[in-house]
Parts: structure tokens; sequence; C-alpha cells
């Protein structure tokens, strides 16, 4: 079956991933799916390591990395690569796979993507399946993963592996949302090696990397819901992830993260509790879809005595191959200063903004 095939696949079968519709624009309000509510007598099962790594059967899944490399001779890149599986419980699940590379020298973004229908098991492993012509590879041991994803004469293979404690997002890996539950932890530090090719030129790469993998019977909606999602890899060894999520209705519901301390302490952080503000500093608009992203933002906790200033690296970092339109979203590396306790901080991240990406925007309802 060619990519074409496939991707046209992906977009008529239910799992759409990003949206319940495949409409982009809609005149009437749309319906939220009746279940798409949360059920409040769910109770969630322990996350375990290393099984839970793969595969679920569940509505969506993804496994998601992100990563700041450098080459040999000083050269700096950013990249993400992630899987997307969609299962409508009726027919095969659908996998889209991304691939982003940033080469910080030019600011120049570039992406790719793969399509396939089912999950296609090609070696051992805990799990190693292949998206076309590209391979993504659980190892048995937890948090050692690889990829490789080339397309025509530019792509990234890597090997990475933890350096740090997994974090399980609210404490125990599971969070309830207002669309449904979701299954969330990350390994936020793995060791990167591997190679990149640009435009026909070979780069070995080594760097640190950043891991997502979330599961569950949820949906994304897309625009005016969405949410503004922070990766930071502090050059101290901590690590802070950060989400601000907004409803159906457009309206911020929640701001929630985790930090882990450089000697791998791990601690849940809530906005009321923890005295968390989110500030945007600018924005960028995509010349390809009208689509206007946040862009710099200010972070401060309180309960950490930490105040970031984050930076994109490169304005356009947004993301379209693969998925509908109104699916687009930005994914871009960003410089990270600030201080803490006093004391000077600096950092990488990556940030993810989705439900940016809709020309006219969509009024939710739920069904009841």
């Amino acid at each position: 079956m060619s990519i074409r095939r496939l991707l046209l696949l992906m977009l008529l079968t239910a799992g759409l991933l990003m949206t319940v519709t495949t409409c982009v624009n809609s005149a009437e309000p749309r319906v939220v799916p009746v279940d798409a509510v949360p059920d409040p007598t769910v109770t969630p099962l322990p996350v375990t390591f290393p099984h839970d790594e793969g595969g679920h059967e569940t509505r969506l899944e993804w496994w998601y990395h992100s990563g700041h490399l450098e080459s040999e001779s000083g050269r700096e890149f950013g990249f993400h690569f992630v899987v997307f599986k969609a299962d409508d419980g009726l027919n095969e699940p659908n996998l889209v796979s991304q691939l982003g590379i940033l080469d910080v020298e030019t600011g120049e973004h570039y992406e790719f993507a793969r399509a396939e229908a089912g999950m296609r098991q090609i070696g051992g492993g805990l799990m190693t399946i292949g998206i076309a012509d590209w391979v993504y590879g659980l190892n048995s041991i937890e948090g050692a993963h690889t990829f490789t994803s080339k397309s025509g004469d530019t792509g990234l293979s890597l090997n990475l592996e933890a350096v740090a404690p997994v974090m399980l997002h609210n404490k125990i890996g599971w969070l309830p949302t207002e669309l449904g539950s979701t299954y969330y932890y990350s390994w936020p530090r793995q060791e990167a090696v591997g190679e990149l090719i640009l435009n026909g030129e070979t780069f070995q790469v080594t760097g640190t990397g950043w891991f997502d993998h979330q599961w569950g019977d949820f949906f994304v909606l897309g625009k005016p819901a969405g949410w503004q999602w922070f990766a930071v890899q502090l050059h101290d060894g901590g690590s802070l992830m950060i989400t601000q999520a907004r409803g159906i209705d457009g309206e911020i519901v929640e701001t929630y993260g985790t930090y882990m301390s450089p000697d791998g302490n791990v601690r849940d952080l809530r906005e009321d509790t923890d005295g968390i503000e989110l500030s945007v500093l600018g924005e960028w608009t995509s010349l390809d879809n009208g689509a206007t992203y946040p862009s710099g933002w200010s972070l401060s906790i309180d309960s950490l005595s930490m105040e970031l200033t984050i930076d994109p690296v490169a304005k356009d970092q947004e993301v379209q191959m693969g998925l509908p339109a109104a699916s687009t979203y930005w994914e871009g590396k960003a410089s990270v200063s600030g201080r803490q306790n006093g004391v000077q901080l600096a950092g990488d991240a990556y940030v993810e903004l989705s439900g940016y990406a809709d020309s006219e925007p969509v009024e939710w309802k739920q069904r009841r």
C-alpha cells in the first residue's frame, strides 16, 4: 500500500488523532461524543515498567521524543519524533509518525511524515514496529528506545537511553480530564547518540532527549481547545514539565506540572498550591494558514522559587505534515534562562502548542 493511500486511509477512518471530526470549520457547534465524558468510577491501574512502554488497546496513544543534538564540530540541532496511534475498536489501529528537525545555525525547520494501517511488528525487544519505511523500537530495558527515519536526503536515526528516573505525572501517571482519562509519564532525560543526514550531509550527533508516553480513551478536539506544553531540561540537572490546558470553550481549565530535582526527586505541581504563573510575551503568525501562536513566555513557580524566560530558537517550527489541517501544531526548540533561589539558571526546552490552527474559531457544545 502506497504512503499516499495510507495517509488517505488515516484521514478517512475514525481515528483522526488530534480531532474528532474531519471538518476544519463548522457553522454549527461541534458535538463532543457522549462517551468523551470521564467515567467517575474509573480506577486507574498502576503504571508498570517495562510493560507499559508498549502499546495499549485504547482510543489514542502516542510515543513522543524531542531533544537537543550537537555534531562533532559543535553544530546544534533540535529534533522531535512522534508516533501517533488511533484505534476505533472496529478496525486495525492506524499510525502516523512525524519527524521535525531544526538547524539552529540556519534557523531552517524540516518536517516529514509517514503513515501505516496496523501495528506491524518487524523486530524484537518490547516493541519494534514499521511505519512505512521508518522503524520505531522499544527495548526490553525501560527507558531505552530507538528510531530510524529518513526521507530523501534528510533523516535522523537515534539510540536513546534514560539517564534519570521516570516522571509519573499527577503522582500516579494518570490524569482525568473533561474529555476522558489519560495515562501519562515521561523519561525527562535520555542520552541520545546517532546520525543526522541533512540535505545529504551526514553528522554524527549526541545530545539529550525527552520522552513522553500517553494513552487512554480520551479526545483531543482542536481549536479552541488545546494546550501549551513545556519540557524543560535545566543545565543544573533539573527537569520540568508544565502543561496549560484549554477546555472546549477555549478557556484555561488547568495548569499543572512535574519537577524533578537534579538528584532525582519528583514533585507534583499545581497552579493553586504551587503558585504557577505562565505569561505569553509575544506571538507569531503562520504564513501558511494564518494561525497565530504564542511565542516567548515567562514562567514562575513560587514553591520552587523559580523564575524562567523561555524563548523560541526559531519562530517557524510549525508541524503540518501527516495530519488534517485543523490538527496542525507548533513544536519547537527553545532556550531557557532565569533564576532559582537567587541562583542563575539556563537550559533547553521543547514547546508544543496545540489548538491554534483553525482559520475560524470553533464553538463546541457538550452533549448531555
